[in-house]
């Protein structure tokens, strides 16, 4: 009985973090957030803070507070992989770019739970380091988004576009956080992630086949946010402008 009640509590504590964090199934409110939110406070919150506290709580309990048997890892690999996978996908569907961000935002979590519930210690360093670098590169790519947002009047991506030529420094900016989150060496993005693969790698020694099918979600994922985010690229800085759309707004010329 003593031993149930310590699973319960590291489950309860853990479904704690990842509403915190916003992990999947815990995940919803995060791309609500993003949509609706001042842009400020969503580059602060959903995408940078929130994630280092739910993830500091889960590494804690992870790592010190509980005694975490093969049963709990892999279900914890499991909701990793799953949130990495299911959020860039529904990432690829949306219009709307800051409720595309939110999803990707979510879909990060999912790496660094990954490399957490590894429990090596590279996998532990880079889910961590990936917490620190996601708080860096999502919050420019919010704030860049609300900035070409405010000058296009819209947050359709179908309706932006051409924003290079009016904001030359926030489109570099964009591309930059762009290439991080999609991890392109050698921005701090990839580091973070190449650390979370050879975690998976390490805990593959210990046999099983459930690091192989987290590893190849990892990469899938990766694949599937660059091509996401040469989308967003396309549409909002390089492609052609709706003749509808003002280009003049009260945006500085940046």
């Amino acid at each position: 009985p003593i031993r149930d009640v310590g699973v319960i509590a590291c489950l309860c504590l853990a479904a704690a973090a990842f509403a915190k964090a916003g992990a999947m199934p815990l995940h919803s409110w995060v791309p609500d957030a993003a949509e609706t939110a001042p842009v400020p406070a969503v580059a602060l919150l959903p995408a940078s803070l929130d994630k280092l506290l739910g993830i500091y709580l889960f590494a804690r309990i992870s790592l010190g507070m509980f005694d975490i048997n093969i049963q709990m890892r892999s279900l914890f690999l499991l909701i990793g992989a799953v949130t990495v996978i299911a959020a860039v996908m529904a990432a690829l569907v949306q219009h709307n770019l800051r409720r595309l961000l939110g999803f990707h935002a979510v879909s990060q979590v999912g790496y660094m739970v990954l490399g957490i519930a590894t429990g090596t210690p590279i996998g532990v360093l880079g889910g961590l380091f990936h917490m620190v670098n996601n708080a860096i590169y999502k919050s420019c790519l919010f704030l860049t988004a609300g900035a070409a947002e405010r000058r296009a009047g819209t947050g359709d991506l179908n309706r932006m576009g051409g924003m290079a030529r009016a904001m030359p420094v926030t489109f570099i900016a964009a591309l930059i956080a762009a290439l991080a989150i999609s991890g392109v060496p050698p921005i701090n993005g990839f580091v973070s992630k190449w650390m979370v693969y050879q975690g998976l790698v390490e805990l593959g020694k210990d046999g099983g086949v459930l690091w192989a099918v987290c590893l190849v979600a990892a990469m899938f994922g990766s694949a599937l946010t660059l091509a996401s985010f040469v989308k967003v690229i396309h549409c909002v800085f390089l492609g052609q402008p709706d003749p509808e759309t003002p280009q003049d707004g009260p945006t500085p010329n940046i």
